[in-house]
């Protein structure tokens, strides 16, 4: 039964990004995280909004590979508390790592859902490796590098063409909050 819960949330979403997409570009800018006109809801609108339909799709083809992979070690209630410790570490890592010192310049808006997609992922692995599957220890090591690497660069190791600029401390918002959710999680289920 908690398949149904986490596929209904997966759906969710994927339809709201969606939705969005379709709004007139006008509608969806106040949407977007902005450091120079923040509004709280944009904490969680900006992740909807996505630069073009290329990033849609592929944010859109993660979230699903991601659920699918969920599947195995979580329900729909883990997945969505994750989603959105997710959700929220990757704009406030953003804003808080996307200018100098951290980045080489300063990053004035973010959108897109892929610092909560590497949360999710992460404590995908992180719940398969607590089952003693090595393959997701290794995994969750080598994206734990990744997102590392490239926070430290400033710029992501390997770009898939479908923006301008990737949000290389959103990535490590997100897997970095999405693991303590995570964490949490595993730690209250184990007790």
């Amino acid at each position: 039964m908690q398949f149904k819960s986490l596929d209904a949330l997966v759906g969710l979403v994927t339809i709201l990004a969606i939705l969005v997409a379709l709004l007139p570009v006008e509608w969806q800018y106040p949407l977007v995280y902005q450091r120079d006109n923040f509004h709280w809801y944009q904490l969680f609108t900006t992740n909807l909004i996505h630069e073009n339909t290329r990033h849609l799709l592929l944010n859109l083809v993660g979230l699903i590979f991601i659920g699918l992979l969920a599947r195995r070690s979580m329900g729909g209630l883990q997945f969505a508390v994750i989603l959105i410790f997710g959700l929220l570490g990757a704009v406030l890592a953003e804003h808080a790592l996307g200018q100098p010192p951290h980045m080489s310049i300063t990053i004035a808006e973010t959108r897109g859902l892929s610092g909560a997609l590497h949360g999710l992922f992460a404590a995908s692995m992180l719940y398969l490796a607590v089952a003693r599957d090595r393959l997701a220890l290794i995994v969750l090591c080598g994206l734990l590098l990744k997102v590392s690497v490239e926070a430290f660069q400033g710029e992501t190791l390997v770009s898939s063409g479908s923006v301008e600029l990737v949000a290389v401390m959103g990535h490590l918002g997100g897997t970095a909050f999405g693991l303590a959710g995570a964490a949490l999680l595993v730690r209250s289920r184990g007790a």
